[in-house]
């Protein structure tokens, strides 16, 4: 009888412990989980999206609204003991059962309507463009990527209806700004006037020789006045006043649709018509520009992959060696969270069970609203 109460003490503590490692360890384990499960699903889906686009394909952004995981454990102990003369007919029993369990619930949302048109149709705006910029991105990188033109000097693009050649000024500018940065002599300023975030470029009046003329330059080139230190920044394709800097910057489908372009499709598939020919890699003659991502194909599953998905049964990838591929994908996903502003639209409600207690289920309601958020209980 002694045994069988210590080994019985010893089940419930074992019991009660696992109990208490349940709650803390599921939170770390469950956030990190979902945490990368959500990360790769974006990066594949952006992926698959361009590769669409390429296709002359419909693009469709499905956003993660919740993820609920409800984890729960669910035990029963039994002791039975029974004695009897003769002693040797005693018996005991001790038994238990422990059931554990979780149920995720995840919901999604697409990217339709007026949130649509804000992600992706609207053009970045030169203030959010500048407070990259201002953040340490590099502006070469920015520019190129976001930049349609810049006081009437125009970027490249080979995207279809949009091919244009660029202006060998810009790709100057470009390197102008870019030495200019990594010597800390510009920065930007943020000024509100009518509710309106307006940017303003301010260069540095102390600086050594060279970034002094290296800034002179860059206002002789924006047709600036060489005196000024400080310029309005608008959007747009030129100045509408002496002492402006206009930037025509691109949205986020036109970035997709300039990255898509670049994409090395299979020989077979421009051929068959499904898609137009990729223009050679470029950057080594005068002028020329190469390309910014690198998307390569083929019929093998990619084993160095920093995304890859498959579509019309060939893979597309980006090798997880290319940095600047890296790079720039990662810096358009980032783009894509910034042009997500303004009202969010209602989410989906969502009721689950979080609890069983004297004979009744309790259920929350989810709703995007916090305040909108309530309890109800019905019979088991």
């Amino acid at each position: 009888m002694k045994r069988t109460v210590i080994l019985f003490v010893l089940v419930i503590l074992l019991f009660l412990e696992g109990c208490a490692r349940l709650g803390g360890p599921a939170i770390v384990r469950d956030r990190f989980d979902y945490s990368v499960a959500v990360s790769e699903s974006w990066k594949t889906q952006m992926l698959l999206n361009i590769v669409k686009v390429r296709y002359s394909d419909t693009p469709v952004f499905m956003d993660v609204t919740s993820v609920i995981n409800l984890v729960g454990i669910q035990s029963t102990v039994n002791l039975a003991a029974g004695w009897s003369f003769p002693p040797n007919a005693n018996a005991q029993a001790v038994g238990g059962t422990t059931t554990w369990g979780e149920k995720p619930t995840i919901t999604y949302a697409p990217l339709t309507g007026d949130k649509f048109t804000r992600s992706l149709l609207t053009p970045i705006t030169p203030y959010a463009l500048l407070s990259l910029v201002q953040a340490g991105w590099p502006v070469r990188t920015l520019f190129s990527l976001c930049v349609k033109s810049i006081n009437d000097m125009d970027n490249q693009s080979s995207a279809p209806g949009f091919a244009r050649t660029e202006d060998p000024q810009f790709r100057k500018l470009l390197g102008m700004l870019e030495q200019t940065q990594k010597s800390g002599a510009v920065g930007t300023r943020i000024e509100k006037k009518d509710k309106q975030d307006t940017a303003i470029v301010v260069f540095r009046r102390k600086t050594d020789r060279e970034t002094e003329e290296r800034i002179m330059e860059t206002r002789r080139m924006l047709g600036l006045k060489p005196e000024s230190g400080e310029f309005k920044v608008i959007y747009g394709a030129a100045p509408t006043q002496e002492g402006e800097i206009a930037i025509l910057t691109r949205s986020i489908m036109d970035i997709i649709i300039e990255l898509a372009s670049q994409i090395d499709v299979p020989t077979e598939h421009a051929a068959e018509g499904r898609t137009y020919a990729t223009s050679p890699e470029i950057g080594e003659g005068e002028g020329q520009v190469p390309h910014l991502l690198r998307v390569h194909s083929g019929r093998e599953k990619p084993v160095e992959s920093f995304v890859a998905v498959n579509n019309r049964g060939f893979w597309f990838w980006i090798d997880d060696r290319d940095r600047k591929s890296k790079s720039i994908f990662t810096f358009l996903m980032i783009l894509l969270s910034l042009a997500e502003t303004g009202p969010a639209p209602p989410g989906p409600t969502v009721t689950v069970p979080i609890s069983y207690h004297d004979g009744f289920e309790t259920f929350v309601t989810k709703c995007e609203n916090p305040s909108s958020q309530h309890l109800t209980k019905r019979p088991i």
